[in-house]
């Protein structure tokens, strides 16, 4: 029942920081450790997981099986530092969500931008690439906006993930469409729209029946525009 979308369609491959999506489309599930088993089963280009509070260790040992199903993107929003250090050679990619009650506030620009340059700084201890992006929350002025996706060019982050149509619209003109923006959307049209309107990959909270429904509508587009 969940193969409802091909695995392989050349028609909605494309490459962000390096990396090669089957899909333009991404699930996030925020209890890691109770959805591995649905995240295996949906058709989803990557899935974003966050580490449990507690038995980090143990999450990751989870992480090696499942590595090779899709790009797996790791989302840290407390003990960023220590858990960027231990995720690092199992995720694909990796994303900093400070904003949250057990982090750094990302309205809280100059420690945003602090552990910006110390993770960057801390990739540099290994052999292995793994891009970094930031997640950015929703309520940023746009003088904040500007001043973290510059600390984000110019520091080494490899991209962004903008929630919501107007705060993306508006990041990739402050970025002048030259840097990495994963469209983060609340709905399932929101995320057919934000495709539609050239974002090349897209953050859902869908459930896997949802996701591999939308798949389909966003494949058969895309053949009828060949």
């Amino acid at each position: 029942m969940f193969r409802l979308f091909r695995k392989d369609s050349g028609l909605l491959v494309r490459e962000v920081a390096g990396i090669s999506f089957r899909n333009p489309l991404g699930v996030f599930y925020s209890e890691a450790g109770r959805h591995f088993a649905s995240a295996k089963r949906t058709n989803a280009a990557f899935i974003t997981l966050s580490p449990p509070s507690g038995g980090i260790l143990q999450w990751i040992g989870q992480l090696q099986d499942y590595r090779s199903k899709c790009v797996l993107a790791v989302n840290l929003s407390a003990d960023i530092q220590r858990s960027f250090s231990l995720v690092y050679d199992f995720a694909d990619l990796i994303v900093l969500a400070p904003d949250s009650d057990n982090g750094i506030d990302a309205t809280d620009i100059a420690d945003t931008q602090h552990l910006i340059d110390e993770v960057v700084s801390l990739r540099l201890c290994y052999e292995r690439y793994t891009p970094i992006f930031l997640r950015l929350s929703h309520g940023l002025t746009e003088e904040e906006l500007r001043s973290l996706l510059s600390s984000c060019q110019m520091s080494g982050v490899d991209g962004a993930f903008v929630p919501g149509k107007r705060m993306l619209s508006l990041a990739k003109e402050i970025t002048l469409g030259r840097f990495p923006l994963v469209g983060v959307a609340d709905t399932q049209e929101e995320a057919l729209e934000m495709i539609q309107e050239g974002y090349p990959l897209v953050e859902t909270k869908l459930k896997p029946v949802a996701a591999c429904k939308l798949l389909k509508t966003i494949e058969n587009q895309a053949q009828n525009k060949k």
